[in-house]
């Protein structure tokens, strides 16, 4: 009876923080927080398992790409690089939004989309104030890009490494499974963008060119020692992302580290970069972690997924279908890290009953989490980094007017997505 209480309060205290994040009604770190304290009040969690269903990993890594993003702000490198894209696209909206969006998904191919969005929002709200343009469209379409782009790789997005770790799939796999997903998708999604904000486009100049390329003449000279040894640190970051199964050390390790070294070394602006963290963003990305948490802990999670086996086990193609659907429906509302985690061991339980071919559900898995974060603006750690960063400056993208756009995004790339996926393993 206790379970079953506990199990109905969990739940009402996610609708209500649901609610007041869609509506608005309260800023969202607060919303976050206030659910934090129901949960705590009423029980659910100890303080001892909020910390355990925070995803600290995330959090660092996301705090330390924050100060080396922060850095080469700072420096004016974000900058530099809006001038060059603004320069080559001549300022033409369209064009614009094609380059960014597709320098976006490969980005996240290749780094943890996170990261990228980091980077890409910075930039593209530099070059909307460099060419007069409203910068919406622009960071919608990155974020469903990094969701996109993410899917295509082992490494591009943590539900791809969750699924890894307990298949045992190889990068190579990863690639031949879901590449052709995340492309198709991503075209699907550049084309929706480009019509869906064709005319807003349009009267903010679409039609003209630049008549020499922007400078950067009225700003002040940059701070050399800054943009170089935010670089360095940068790209040593990468280099040791990308050795990771080599040298064994985790991203947030390497984040971390390379923080601690840029804050050292930075120079005279970095005590002011630490303090420019978004440390809102940080508070309720690790909030939203313990509001699903309390979910997980009273069994709802477990029991969706549980409730799925008849119906995933008995056909292929009934299975493909429903497991691709259904994650992207749930990682549309619910993050898709802890959803993928509940639903890990069901696949794993199902591919212990003889008979049954799981390994076409597991990609199914992977592309619903990958494109049903793009749903709403907690699907994904992408859309609430991307929008917080988008708020801090003055950009304020809602949550409503996230899923005007995301929900169409998640229908039409994961209906693209099933298709393939049954063509692929068809008989």
């Amino acid at each position: 009876m206790q379970i079953a209480s506990e199990q109905l309060i969990a739940l009402l205290i996610f609708l209500v923080t649901y609610l007041l994040l869609a509506t608005g009604y309260r800023e969202r770190t607060i919303a976050a927080m206030a659910g934090v304290g129901a949960i705590y009040a009423f029980g659910i969690l100890t303080p001892q398992e909020m910390t355990g269903y925070v995803d600290v990993n995330a959090i660092g890594l996301l705090f330390g790409m924050m100060i080396i993003v922060g850095a080469l702000r700072e420096a004016q490198f974000f900058r530099w690089v809006g001038v060059r894209v603004a320069s080559v696209c001549r300022g033409r909206p369209i064009h614009l939004l094609v380059a960014l969006t597709l320098m976006t998904a490969g980005l996240s191919a290749l780094l943890d989309n996170v990261t990228t969005v980091l980077f890409m929002v910075t930039v593209t709200i530099d070059i909307a104030e460099l060419v007069k343009l409203d910068p919406k469209p622009y960071i919608l379409s990155e974020i469903a890009a990094s969701n996109i782009g993410g899917a295509a790789t082992l490494i591009g997005d943590p539900p791809n490494i969750m699924i890894a770790a307990a298949t045992g799939f190889s990068f190579p796999e990863f690639i031949t499974n879901l590449a052709p997903v995340s492309l198709a998708a991503l075209s699907v999604s550049l084309f929706y963008f480009c019509m869906r904000f064709r005319k807003t486009m349009k009267e903010h100049g679409g039609e003209q060119k630049l008549a020499a390329p922007p400078t950067m003449a009225s700003d002040a000279p940059p701070d050399r020692r800054l943009l170089w040894t935010g670089l360095v640190t940068l790209v040593a970051a990468i280099v040791m992302f990308s050795l990771q199964d080599v040298v064994g050390v985790y991203p947030t390790v390497v984040a971390l580290a390379a923080a601690v070294i840029l804050l050292f070394v930075g120079g005279p602006k970095m005590p002011e970069i630490l303090r420019d963290v978004e440390w809102s963003t940080l508070i309720f990305f690790g909030s939203l972690f313990v509001v699903v948490g309390a979910l997980e802990k009273t069994g709802w999670m477990s029991l969706v997924a549980r409730e799925m086996l008849p119906i995933v086990g008995a056909n292929r193609t009934i299975g493909v279908s429903v497991v691709l659907w259904i994650s992207s429906l749930i990682s549309a509302f619910i993050d898709n890290i802890p959803f993928t985690a509940s639903f890990i061991p069901v696949l794993t339980d199902l591919g212990s009953l003889s008979g049954v071919n799981v390994y076409p559900l597991w990609w199914a898995l992977s592309a619903g989490a990958g494109l049903g974060g793009n749903g709403t603006i907690i699907g994904a750690s992408a859309n609430v980094i991307a929008t917080g960063l988008a708020q801090a400056r003055g950009v304020k993208i809602t949550f409503m007017e996230f899923a005007r756009t995301g929900i169409v995004i998640l229908v039409l790339t994961t209906a693209l997505a099933n298709l393939i996926l049954l063509a692929r393993f068809w008989g």
